[in-house]
């Protein structure tokens, strides 16, 4: 007999940059899917099926409620574009670093203002703060997988904030 594996993949969309794409999996990953197990039956008749989760493991309102607000800023990071420069040259920051660090200078080359540089910076440590403490949050309340899928989103921020940084003190160089 053969059987089919159904894995359950993160709601990710395919759009911005992808930095909301690790919170959409955190969240999945606290609320996972019910499965129902049909109950077994025996010569006696059926027999309750085993509990599989318990109340006090479910995630808080307040923890989901986190959750829910970084997606939100995240979402509106990614949906601002031409609307807001400070966000779309946050997420240009964002793709830049998906190859490497980019070349010192590359703001200038894109005519990208300082201001906007500065804006950039501050906007990237606030985002990346509130996913360090929603991390740090989660490894206390040792929820792993979660925490699993919201570090790399931690560390990405640190990386725009670190080369915003580094393009702002290039430019005063100049």
């Amino acid at each position: 007999m053969t059987g089919t594996v159904v894995t359950r993949r993160p709601d990710t969309e395919a759009s911005g940059v992808g930095l909301v794409a690790c919170v959409r999996e955190a969240r999945a990953r606290l609320e996972p899917p019910t499965v129902a197990i049909p109950a077994p039956r025996s010569a006696a008749g059926v027999v309750a099926p085993p509990t599989m989760a318990t109340a006090e493991d479910a995630p808080s309102e307040e923890l989901l409620a986190e959750v829910d607000g970084l997606t939100e800023a995240l979402d509106a990071v990614e949906a601002a574009g031409d609307d807001d420069p400070i966000h779309r040259v946050l997420c240009r920051i964002a793709e830049l670093v998906a190859g490497g660090v980019p070349d010192a200078g590359w703001s200038a080359t894109e005519e990208i203002d300082v201001a906007v540089l500065r804006g950039t910076s501050d906007a990237a440590r606030g985002l990346q703060e509130r996913a360090a403490t929603l991390l740090a949050r989660l490894d206390a309340e040792e929820r792993p997988g979660p925490a699993a899928a919201l570090a790399p989103l931690t560390t990405t921020l640190q990386v725009v904030v670190v080369v915003a940084e580094l393009e702002l003190f290039q430019r005063a160089r100049r």
